[in-house]
């Protein structure tokens, strides 16, 4: 009874890992990223009601506005990562991602929470900078543009966001109703920004192979979260965690075997070391 939760673990680490790794598919395939976003927001929601909506009499003011918080940054952050997987390949962008927004939270957490950074959690830091440092560069110089680079620095920063949103919507709100409308307001949020961008042609994609693509990636994305959420409810949140952070091996297989993006030894050795780093700061 006591590993009652590691199957949910296990499956939420995989069906996001997976996931995480269709996130390409819109580039690869050549489809507009705004309608596969959309459509990647408004499966979870459909799913989230079917789900969640005896729930809904728990919703409250504030749990409706931090929502709505969550999901135009979400939507932000789907779209960044689905642009910067254009040019980077998986393998390299969400262990940077992962262990540098991680980094972000801990030191949010020190200086505006007055918490405390342990031995373990000072190693894993440093572990992780020394990992994104050598993604980063090769022989001194920066391997990527300042765009891109911009744009990993968004997605770090919102991600950590997002963790601190997380945390109290986890304190103060019933987390089932939360997810009708974090998906709700995310999929809100980017069908208007599909709109505003596409206000002459928007029946040309967003039926087309964005809607494949996007409703694939919302029911992954969708059942590995409501599977984290069952293990977050049966074990140890900083356990289950630092087992969900090899989320980030699975999506560098998945891509590997969708995509053929190259997997050297250089980088599968520092994509563990992103995941040792990960576990550190969690357990720590």
């Amino acid at each position: 009874m006591q590993l009652s939760w590691f199957p949910f673990s296990l499956i939420a680490t995989l069906l996001f890992g997976v996931a995480m790794a269709f996130y390409k598919l819109p580039s690869a395939k050549n489809h507009n990223l705004f309608a596969a976003t959309f459509w990647s927001l408004a499966i979870p929601t459909i799913l989230a009601f079917i789900f969640f909506h005896s729930y809904l009499s728990l919703g409250t003011p504030a749990m409706i506005w931090t929502a709505l918080l969550w999901g135009i940054t979400f939507t932000c952050i789907v779209l960044l990562q689905m642009y910067a997987l254009r040019h980077i390949d998986t393998n390299v962008l969400f262990p940077i991602t992962t262990t540098a927004s991680l980094i972000v939270t801990v030191l949010i957490g020190i200086f505006f929470f007055n918490e405390h950074i342990s031995t373990l959690q000072t190693f894993g830091v440093i572990l992780a900078v020394i990992t994104i440092f050598y993604f980063l560069y090769k022989g001194g110089n920066m391997r990527y543009s300042r765009l891109l680079t911009g744009v990993g620095s968004g997605i770090i920063f919102i991600s950590a966001f997002n963790k601190i949103l997380q945390k109290i919507v986890a304190d103060k709100f019933d987390i089932h109703v939360f997810q009708i409308y974090q998906y709700l307001f995310a999929a809100i949020f980017a069908l208007l920004i599909y709109l505003v961008l596409h206000r002459r042609d928007w029946k040309t994609h967003i039926f087309s192979g964005g809607l494949g693509i996007g409703s694939l990636i919302g029911v992954f994305s969708f059942f590995g979260g409501y599977a984290l959420y069952i293990a977050l409810t049966k074990g140890s949140f900083p356990l289950i965690t630092s087992i969900h952070s090899l989320y980030i091996l699975i999506t560098a297989l998945t891509a590997y075997f969708l995509f053929r993006e190259q997997l050297t030894i250089k980088k599968i050795f520092l994509l563990l070391l992103a995941i040792v780093a990960v576990i550190l700061i969690r357990i720590g």
